[in-house]
C-alpha cells in the first residue's frame, strides 16, 4: 500500500471494537484493522452492530447488506473480510490477494492456533518484542484450555525472542518452564546453552544441580558453542562487518568513522524495527 488515499465518511459516533478496545471512525480504519489482525478476526466479529454501523453511521448501506446476509445465512469469513476490503481502494488488489491466501491457510484453525500462527509470523519478521507479547497473550486467554504440548512450546518460542534480544537469563526462564512442561530436546538444550550465555554463574549451577547435568554433558555444550562461532566467522556477513570495523589504513580516518557509523546506524535501525 502506498500514495495518497483520501478517506470516505468519517462517522461522528465511533465504532468500538470490543476484542481489542479500539474505536473506528472510517470504513479505511476497519479495513487497516481487519488486515493487521487477520490471525485474530473470526466470525464472531460480524455482526448485526457493526452491520448497523457501517450503514447508518458510516452511510455504506450496499455494504452493509451484503454483511447483514452473510451474517443471518452463516456466510464464510473470507467472503465477509475481502467484502469490506473490496469496498473502497484502501488496500491494492495485491494486498487483498495477499490477506485472501492468508486466511485461506488458517482455514478453520481455533482461536488459539490462530493466535500462535500471529505470533509465529511476527518471530519469522524478526519483530521480537511483538512476538513476545503476541505469545504471552495466548497464555492470558482464560477461555480454552491448552494441551500441555502447546503451553510448553509457546514458552520455548517466548524464550526464543528473549534469546534474539540477548536477555538470556529471561530466555533460560521460559525454557525452563517448557522443559519443566514438556521434556523435549530442543527445550533442553536451549535451557542449558541460554544459562551458559547468560554468564550467571548461579543460573548455570542450579541448572546443573536440578537436571543432573555432568561435567562431560557440560563440556559437550560448550564444544558445540565454540564450533558454532568458529563457523559463524566465517561467514559473508561477519567478515563483511568485522573488515569494515578493523581500521587498516587504507582509507582516511575520517572515512573509515563514516563507515562504523553507518553500522551503527544500521544496527540501531535494526533494534528500532525488531521492537515496533
Amino acid at each position: 500500500m502506498s500514495g495518497l488515499i483520501l478517506c470516505g465518511k468519517r462517522s461522528t459516533n465511533p465504532y468500538l471494537i470490543k476484542e481489542s478496545g479500539i474505536n473506528i471512525y472510517t470504513v479505511e480504519e476497519l479495513c487497516y484493522y481487519l488486515y493487521n489482525n487477520t490471525y485474530m478476526i473470526t466470525k464472531e466479529f460480524f455482526c448485526n452492530e457493526l452491520a448497523e454501523y457501517i450503514k447508518n453511521e458510516l452511510e455504506l448501506p450496499s455494504l452493509a447488506q451484503k454483511l447483514k446476509y452473510s451474517i443471518d445465512h452463516n456466510g464464510e469469513l473470507l467472503q465477509m473480510v475481502m467484502d469490506v476490503l473490496s469496498s473502497n481502494e484502501y488496500y491494492t488488489v495485491e494486498d487483498r490477494e495477499s490477506i485472501e491466501k492468508t486466511l485461506v491457510a488458517l482455514g478453520s484453525k481455533s482461536k488459539s492456533e490462530r493466535m500462535k500462527a500471529r505470533a509465529d509470523m511476527l518471530l519469522e519478521r524478526k519483530k521480537y518484542l511483538s512476538a513476545a507479547n503476541a505469545y504471552k497473550e495466548i497464555l492470558a486467554v482464560k477461555d480454552e484450555v491448552y494441551s500441555s504440548d502447546f503451553i510448553a512450546t509457546i514458552w520455548n518460542n517466548i524464550g526464543i525472542t528473549y534469546i534474539k534480544q540477548f536477555l538470556f537469563e529471561d530466555a533460560c526462564r521460559c525454557f525452563k518452564t517448557a522443559c519443566d512442561i514438556d521434556r523435549q530436546e530442543d527445550y533442553f538444550d536451549n535451557m542449558v546453552c541460554a544459562a551458559i550465555f547468560s554468564t550467571n554463574d548461579n543460573l548455570l549451577d542450579d541448572i546443573v544441580a536440578q537436571y543432573q547435568i555432568t561435567e562431560a554433558m557440560l563440556s559437550q555444550y560448550m564444544a558445540a558453542i565454540e564450533s558454532n562461532k568458529k563457523e559463524l566467522v566465517k561467514t559473508k556477513e561477519f567478515t563483511e562487518v568485522k573488515d569494515r570495523l578493523i581500521y587498516d589504513g587504507s582509507k582516511e580516518f575520517i572515512e573509515y568513522k563514516k563507515d562504523v557509523q553507518k553500522i551503527f546506524n544500521l544496527w540501531k535501525e535494526e533494534y528500532r524495527l525488531e521492537n515496533m
